[in-house]
């Protein structure tokens, strides 16, 4: 299993931590395509939950949103209420202000917090110090490592993390093990993208994992962190080979139409990826 502290970390990105508030999945956002630079790592998909948390605060005084109020409590509860009804609305808050996390920023957090209690080991800056760069860069790296640590240039570097099963080469399911990562490099429609999975148990029949991502049929507000399994139904075969299952959150089932739910677009990646591979952080 990953550490207590790597799983209570992602239990709150699963349910951020707003005062009062329950069940708002912290969605997913990439900041390629907005090219913030220099700015907080809650603006730029690479916050921690308190600080996506924070930020939302900020936001809404500074805009007048009416969302929480200068004690940072949500204006949308009733405080005879025993559970404050706005989660969907301060989802729809978050997305509309680019505020959430990407697939590297939420899994480099949980490998950080997993590490730094089993190993006494920060992995952060284990990785940028593996990562090759001019020295001006180095130095901003070293003062904010998790914001540069992307799926190519950290997670699927080598000596980083080390490949433990391809598709060519096969794998061995009973060794699998928690904190090891599925990595999709080159997928999407135009095999531009990088993806990765983070495995939080495997038992040598089905694996679970975790990750942040956005799927297309999931529409503007659907996207965000969330888990699934791949069943290993095959084992001789290689991953795409296995059954796999991501389901949509409850709190989401509301939004489709019974028979056009979203493909399993994360299985879609993987099928896309030019290299699918199980790779394990080097120590």
């Amino acid at each position: 299993m990953l550490s207590p502290k790597a799983e209570q970390l992602i239990h709150d990105y699963f349910h951020l931590p707003f005062p009062g508030v329950t069940g708002v999945r912290c969605p997913y956002f990439n900041n390629v395509r907005s090219h913030r630079r220099a700015q907080l790592r809650a603006l730029i998909g690479k916050g921690l939950p308190q600080e996506i948390v924070d930020e939302a605060k900020i936001v809404s005084i500074q805009y007048g949103a009416g969302v929480f109020d200068h004690q940072g409590h949500c204006c949308l509860c009733d405080e005879h209420a025993s559970e404050c009804p706005g989660s969907i609305t301060i989802r729809h808050f978050l997305i509309d202000h680019n505020l959430g996390v990407d697939c590297s920023g939420f899994i480099n957090h949980v490998l950080r917090a997993h590490f730094k209690e089993t190993k006494g080991i920060d992995l952060a800056k284990k990785f940028v110090a593996n990562i090759d760069a001019s020295w001006p860069r180095k130095l901003i790296m070293r003062l904010r490592p998790i914001e540069n640590l992307g799926v190519r240039s950290a997670l699927a570097n080598d000596k980083n993390t080390e490949k433990i099963g391809d598709e060519k080469t096969g794998y061995d399911f009973s060794k699998i093990r928690p904190a090891d990562l599925v990595i999709m490099l080159e997928t999407g429609p135009q095999n531009k993208r990088s993806h990765v999975l983070l495995i939080t148990d495997c038992d040598g029949q089905t694996i679970k994992y975790v990750h942040s991502r956005a799927w297309s049929g999931e529409g503007q507000y659907g996207h965000g962190v969330n888990g699934g399994e791949i069943r290993i139904t095959k084992p001789s075969g290689g991953l795409l080979e296995q059954e796999w299952e991501e389901k949509i959150p409850p709190q989401q089932e509301n939004l489709f139409d019974i028979g056009v739910l979203p493909q399993n677009e994360t299985l879609l990646e993987a099928k896309q990826a030019k290299i699918l591979e199980i790779r394990r952080v080097k120590i």
